[in-house]
């Protein structure tokens, strides 16, 4: 069985590592689990090859020149297309999630909808402030005075799962503003966004799957010309965080937006071949059947406090800790065939 054979890659894997049996035993069952970027040995050189933090503290340019390169940057992806990011303004953004923040401020008489499968972080933060929100399952339920969070490609397969033009045409004659959180495009193939609706409130990109700098906040957010809120002010008054800003533009100037799909392009229809696996359209991810559901989002849904029913999410599976170990995972996998 194909699970079988994810297993014995997983084993030999964390065994390579150091780790004892009970360790390994443990491990496994996480193996799979969560979305990490992948620490390539390319990428993990220019982490250390960072300017001092000194020399982006004090330049005054740091913030408006990774804004002014993101859109050009982003825009030249060979696996993807993304259509009338020109018509908007951008500012930094401390990951995707200050953009979220920001579009809850701004429509926060309003209840946010999502399809289920979502990113958790939006179903936690309305569960404690207690604030309303609620899932859908067709675009057609949302109707005015709603406000719509939608990842693309969506969070729970990493695929394009719905017609955009049809949600957001929708969306256009109910007057409800869209949140399109892009954070996967970087890590995607075969995606096409057009954002000349006018519906298309927020647009954010992250740099947290696609580069080994999570921890440091990287993003960025584009918004109608002429709006303003606290994010926007502080980008004006170029009173922002220069650090992120400096990592981002290294890594940017460093790495094409599409970088990771096509060093792992192979190696990811590979995996999912062997493993019997429905391909996603982001490089890190795949979809299992239900004989996968061991490798759940039940640890994430753990991890975030919600109580949800996991065996309704799709059973994603990450393969990160195989890139970063290619060639014992494709070994294994030769050996096995």
């Amino acid at each position: 069985m194909s699970i079988e054979l994810a297993k014995k890659v997983a084993w030999t894997i964390l065994l390579q590592k150091g780790n004892d049996f009970n360790q390994t035993r443990h491990q496994v069952k996480g193996f799979y689990a969560r979305g990490r970027p992948i620490c390539d040995k390319e990428m993990l050189d220019e982490v250390k090859a960072l300017p001092p933090i000194h020399t982006m503290i004090h330049n005054h340019t740091m913030i408006p020149t990774f804004e002014d390169k993101f859109a050009d940057w982003i825009s030249e992806n060979m696996f993807n297309n993304i259509k009338g990011l020109e018509n908007y303004q951008p500012d930094i953004s401390q990951g995707a999630t200050q953009s979220f923040d920001s579009f809850y401020i701004k429509h926060g008489h309003k209840k946010i909808k999502m399809f289920f499968g979502e990113y958790l972080y939006h179903i936690v933060v309305r569960q404690k402030l207690n604030m309303p929100y609620d899932f859908i399952t067709s675009y057609d339920e949302l109707q005015e005075g709603d406000a719509l969070v939608l990842s693309v490609p969506f969070c729970d397969t990493g695929n394009l799962d719905f017609d955009l033009d049809k949600i957001f045409k929708h969306c256009d004659m109910m007057n409800i503003p869209v949140l399109l959180d892009c954070a996967y495009f970087p890590i995607a193939y075969n995606i096409e966004i057009d954002l000349n609706y006018e519906c298309i409130d927020t647009v954010c990109f992250s740099l947290s799957k696609l580069f080994p700098i999570a921890h440091a906040r990287v993003g960025m957010r584009y918004t109608k010309k002429g709006f303003e809120d606290g994010q926007k002010l502080h980008s004006n008054i170029n009173y922002d965080n220069r650090i992120s800003a400096g990592i981002g533009l290294h890594f940017i100037n460093k790495f094409r937006s599409d970088y990771v799909v096509e060093k792992y392009i192979l190696a990811h229809k590979k995996f999912v071949k062997a493993f019997g696996l429905k391909p996603s359209n982001t490089i890190l991810f795949a979809d299992g059947d239900d004989t996968w559901i061991e490798y759940g989002r039940h640890d994430i849904l753990k991890a975030y406090g919600l109580e949800d029913d996991w065996k309704q999410y799709h059973n994603r599976l990450c393969f990160t800790e195989l890139y970063e170990n290619l060639s014992i995972a494709e070994e294994v996998i030769n050996v096995y065939n």
